[in-house]
């Protein structure tokens, strides 16, 4: 993880990049909050007239560390529990699961990584897409109706 401390007009802010610098969608900490930004090389930075920061409209939550396999029976849904790839998905909203079940694969340095159920229920929102990538943390799928 890297530090800056920058100033935008006339305000000084502390940053962490959360995430590899190379990869489209990159999270940081700013004063405390964690955001999703577009990142892009310099170079290209350099050429834009517009110097406004792109920041993704929702901030996402700093998530706390989780085992290689996605917690499914946390309240809220399942989070990403490395940075990667969506390969496939395998569940549609509203469909039934048990535990155990395949949700969806995440490709992550060239490996595939199964992300399961840990508890049966319903799927509810889908947040993700083939071929999309996420950060660690970032909110895959929620569950439908009430929590057991």
């Amino acid at each position: 993880m890297k530090h800056y401390r920058i100033t935008l007009e006339g305000r000084t802010f502390d940053v962490e990049v959360l995430d590899d610098p190379r990869q489209r969608q990159v999270r940081v900490r700013v004063d405390g909050h964690v955001f999703t930004v577009e990142a892009e090389a310099a170079e290209a930075s350099s050429r834009k007239s517009d110097t406004t920061p792109s920041v993704l409209p929702e901030p996402v939550r700093a998530a706390s560390p989780s085992p290689a396999p996605a917690s499914a029976g946390a309240v809220g849904g399942i989070k990403a529990p490395l940075p990667g790839v969506i390969k496939s998905i395998a569940v549609r909203p509203g469909q039934q699961v048990a535990a155990g079940d395949e949700l969806l694969v995440i490709e992550a340095m060239k490996m595939d990584n199964v992300i399961r159920a840990m508890r049966e229920g319903t799927v509810g929102v889908i947040h993700v897409t083939e071929g999309r990538q996420v950060a660690h943390g970032e909110p895959l799928l929620d569950w439908a109706g009430r929590e057991p």
